[in-house]
């Protein structure tokens, strides 16, 4: 009978020990659960406060403070199939030699049911009226000249008018990027990496910081070296080294792309965090998310590219302007040929 007792006494302790065990399991399982998510909710906090305050650096409103500016875009409707981004280079305001000039500019085009990209770069030798005024310049100065008017943003939008005027497509949105800005971006993917046909040298531009001297092949640029290559053109042409520009903006687009890349969120926020400090565009936070959405879709190994140039297919011709400064016209006395280009540059 003590036996009895002694065994339903140790089946009803081990009767609670395995009532009690998946009750601290649980626990457990729902506190690990509890901190993951709370992690997550925290991260994705951060995340979101950090874009959002990268956005607000980045955005100006065209409209808003200082008043709208006297200028349009002479193409004033969209294409609903096409988006045109303008990019603009510039060495940065603390430059006192033509700092705000952009000797970049590129539209870069995006085609949303095929994902087709196109690179189409204008030399900052063309010679234009500037919109809104009778002032004939290179187009470069559109940039420089709207800054002044409109400082954080003015030039954007006179750099929009006459890329509009010049292309004849209507430019959707506008970024402009300083130097400052290009050489924290290479260094933030780890340098990028280029290809060349043929040995490229240039002992002549940047004597007093730099020779470049780069064999055929696989070559791999740190930020200071990249941007002197995309700056190069005294041992070559300005056509060059607009395609170069193209060259290395598709460096970083793979390095930017790669999987390693975004998957690490130290290195977005870093990207981020130069961005805020260096590049503003007109595009507002849902712009910038709907083009992030298109990045799945885009054939991003087949991207089209033109240079406007003094080719027989390049369509300009060079001149002298009436103060003796080397400038790009036309060969047909309009811009209609190019305009064509970019029409059909899809095609």
């Amino acid at each position: 009978m003590q036996d009895y007792h002694e065994q339903n006494n140790t089946n009803l302790e081990y009767s609670k020990y395995k009532e009690g065990k998946p009750k601290k399991s649980l626990f457990k399982r729902f506190f690990l659960a509890f901190v993951i998510l709370a992690f997550l909710v925290i991260a994705a906090a951060a995340f979101i406060f950090k874009t959002g305050f990268t956005f607000s650096q980045i955005s100006v409103d065209l409209n808003g403070a200082g008043g709208k500016l006297p200028i349009e875009q002479p193409y004033k409707h969209s294409d609903n199939d096409r988006i045109n981004i303008l990019v603009l280079g510039y060495r940065g305001a603390d430059d006192p030699s033509g700092g705000l000039l952009s000797d970049s500019i590129m539209l870069v085009s995006i085609k949303k049911s095929t994902g087709k990209v196109s690179l189409i770069s204008v030399p900052r030798d063309l010679y234009v009226t500037v919109p809104g005024t009778d002032i004939k310049e290179k187009i470069n100065f559109a940039h420089a000249y709207g800054e002044e008017k409109k400082p954080n943003g003015g030039g954007l939008a006179y750099s929009k008018a006459i890329v509009s005027e010049v292309t004849g497509q209507y430019i959707d949105y506008a970024i402009s990027i300083n130097h400052a800005a290009f050489k924290e971006i290479v260094e933030a993917v780890g340098g990028v990496d280029v290809y060349l046909d043929k040995p490229f040298v240039e002992n002549e531009q940047f004597t007093n910081e730099i020779i470049l001297n780069l064999p055929a092949g696989k070559n791999h640029l740190d930020s200071a070296t990249a941007l002197f290559y995309a700056r190069s053109r005294y041992t070559t042409s300005d056509f060059d080294r607009m395609r170069r520009q193209q060259q290395i903006l598709l460096a970083v687009k793979d390095k930017i792309l790669s999987l390693g890349f975004l998957a690490n969120p130290v290195k977005i926020f870093n990207l981020m965090d130069i961005a805020g400090r260096n590049v503003r565009t007109d595009m507002g936070t849902g712009d910038i998310q709907n083009l992030i959405g298109l990045l799945p879709k885009l054939d991003k190994d087949n991207i089209s590219k033109k240079v406007f140039d003094t080719s027989p297919e390049g369509l300009l011709h060079s001149t002298t302007a009436q103060n003796g400064a080397y400038i790009l016209l036309p060969v047909s006395g309009n811009y209609d040929k190019m305009r064509e280009v970019c029409k059909n540059i899809f095609n």
